[in-house]
C-alpha cells in the first residue's frame, strides 16, 4: 500500500477507509471470520459477489477511497485495481470464495491465528466444493497460503514498475 499511498501522513486514513469499506462489503456480500480474542480477521467475498458493481461500490464506500489519495496515489490505485481484476478473472473465472483480506495484530503473529482464520474460510469453501482465490503483494505470506492448499498461478508486477503481485488459487476439494 505504500505504492498506492506514498504519503506516510495520509496513508493511515486511507487504510482505515479501505478496510472499513472492505468490511462493509464482506458484511453484505460475504463473511468476516474473526479470532475469538480479537487479534485478527479474514474478509471473504462469497461466490458470485466479485467484482464489485457500481451500486455495491457506492453502498460500501469504495467509490470514496480515491478522495483520500494524492493524484499519483489515485493513478496507482486505478492501475493496481485494474491489474488485480484482470489477474482475478484469469485465475478464477468460475464461482469461488475470494479472500479479500486477512490480518493479525503484529504482537500476536506466529501464534496460529492466521492459520485458524484461513482454515475457517477454506473449510467453508470445501463444504461448498468451491475454490478459493486471493492475491498478495507480500512474498513472505506466500508459504502460509501454500500450507493451506493455495498455489501461485501468476506472479507478476503491476505495470509499469509497480509492486509485485501473486495471484493464488486453492482448488475446490470434495
Amino acid at each position: 500500500m505504500t505504492w498506492v499511498a506514498p504519503d506516510a501522513a495520509r496513508r493511515p486514513a486511507f487504510l482505515r477507509a479501505l478496510f472499513a469499506a472492505n468490511l462493509r462489503s464482506a458484511r453484505r456480500y460475504g463473511r468476516i471470520d474473526r479470532d475469538p480474542g480479537g487479534a485478527g480477521a479474514a474478509i471473504w467475498l462469497a461466490p458470485g459477489q466479485f467484482p464489485m458493481l457500481r451500486r455495491r461500490m457506492l453502498l460500501t464506500g469504495h467509490f470514496l477511497l480515491p478522495l483520500r489519495l494524492s493524484l499519483t496515489g489515485w493513478r496507482h490505485l486505478a492501475r493496481l485495481t485494474s491489474y488485480a481484476l484482470m489477474l482475478h478473472h484469469r485465475t478464477a473465472p468460475g464461482p469461488h470464495w475470494y479472500l479479500n483480506g486477512i490480518g493479525v495484530e503484529p504482537t500476536r503473529r506466529r501464534q496460529g491465528i492466521g492459520e485458524a482464520l484461513l482454515a475457517a474460510g477454506t473449510g467453508r469453501a470445501d463444504r461448498d466444493r468451491l475454490p478459493c482465490y486471493l492475491e498478495t503483494a507480500v512474498e513472505s505470506t506466500v508459504p502460509l497460503y501454500e500450507r493451506h492448499g493455495f498455489r501461485v498461478e501468476i506472479r507478476a508486477r503491476v505495470p509499469p514498475a509497480g509492486p509485485p503481485i501473486w495471484a493464488m488459487l486453492r482448488p475446490g476439494r470434495r
